[in-house]
């Protein structure tokens, strides 16, 4: 037996009002008595009556409803930024709409286009700036539509953007490295395009200098940020630089596959070669050893994403501004002993 769905008419005939009534109380309205407001209230508990959010909009022209566009769904510092920003927002009475353009990046247009379609309130973009075809992000803003972003840039336009001090984080981590004593240390980074590999690499560059260390290129070679990538890059280094004896990898995943590739070679960590990853992946203190690395606070960042999209929401004149959080190095066995 099918349940028919109850609808505020029914509200309104059980209480004996209007539904315009109903409406008004549902819609929190003050012009209805108090004595109607906890009847009508009292019926809508008892019939189970859920209000319709789209019936809700098109009177209050507010959907309560953002968008968020990410790169990957599978990858685990997306989740972490999908997480945060999604706790903030229903704390606030909004949901978002998730869309992933891993597969087919030319597909985020269409993404767009189906948001604003659905009248979403703002768009977080969780991913980074590495596409050529940046006109729908152009348009938005000129549109007027509330936009942030986490590690996306955008040439000659200013953003709202949450992102980690790179940086910073490059700088921690090679200063771990060369506070133990290491002079001659490996960096793989990551590949081209990519800001956050531009800024690991500048930290890895300052952190060398600051020491009177000189930077040699030799010692840089490059991945696509995955497990095998840092294995061959760990290979590579070690054929033209055999004398490395620390290794700075610009993620957790190339990182374990150059510590694959130096046990190959019979160099021991940390005691032959020191190493040191990026984004303290859950796997990184399960490692053999265990990865020192530096965290991303990834679910912070998703949560700032989300609170200053609200903000551009209630605010349209709120300034677009870049907040950088500091991430973290952490120390475990892979990076211990000095030279």
């Amino acid at each position: 037996m099918i349940v028919r769905r109850v609808t505020i008419k029914d509200v309104a005939a059980h209480v004996g009002v209007s539904y315009q009534t109903v409406s008004r109380v549902i819609n929190d309205r003050p012009d209805v008595a108090p004595k109607t407001r906890k009847r009508v209230l009292q019926a809508i508990e008892e019939l189970g009556y859920q209000p319709s959010a789209i019936a809700r909009s098109l009177v209050s022209q507010r959907t309560h409803t953002l968008g968020l566009i990410t790169a990957d769904f599978s990858d685990y510092f997306f989740t972490q930024v999908i997480g945060g920003a999604e706790i903030a927002a229903r704390e606030r009475g909004y949901f978002f709409i998730l869309g992933s353009s891993e597969r087919k990046p030319e597909d985020e247009p269409v993404y767009v286009r189906l948001l604003t379609e659905r009248q979403v309130e703002g768009i977080l973009f969780a991913r980074p700036s590495t596409e050529k075809d940046t006109s729908h992000i152009r348009a938005l803003l000129h549109q007027g539509v509330p936009l942030v972003t986490t590690a996306y840039y955008l040439e000659g336009e200013k953003l709202t953007v949450v992102d980690v001090d790179n940086v910073d984080g490059g700088q921690q981590a090679t200063e771990c490295l060369v506070r133990s004593g290491h002079r001659n240390i490996g960096l793989i980074k990551g590949p081209a395009g990519w800001k956050s590999v531009d800024d690991r690499t500048r930290g890895y560059k300052l952190a060398l200098e600051r020491r009177g260390i000189h930077f040699r290129e030799e010692l840089i070679e490059g991945g696509d940020w995955s497990e095998e990538s840092g294995y061959k890059a760990m290979k590579r280094l070690l054929q033209k630089a055999p004398q490395i004896t620390a290794l700075f990898a610009q993620n957790d995943r190339m990182a374990i596959g150059a510590m694959r590739a130096l046990r190959e070679a019979g160099r021991r960590i940390p005691e032959d070669v020191a190493v040191v990853g990026y984004d303290d992946i859950p796997v990184a203190a399960y490692c053999e050893p265990p990865l020192s690395t530096i965290r991303q606070p990834m679910r912070e960042v998703g949560r700032v994403a989300a609170e200053l999209l609200l903000e551009a929401i209630e605010n349209p004149e709120a300034e677009r501004r870049m907040v950088l959080l500091k991430a973290e190095l952490i120390i475990r066995e892979s990076c211990g002993g000095g030279r």
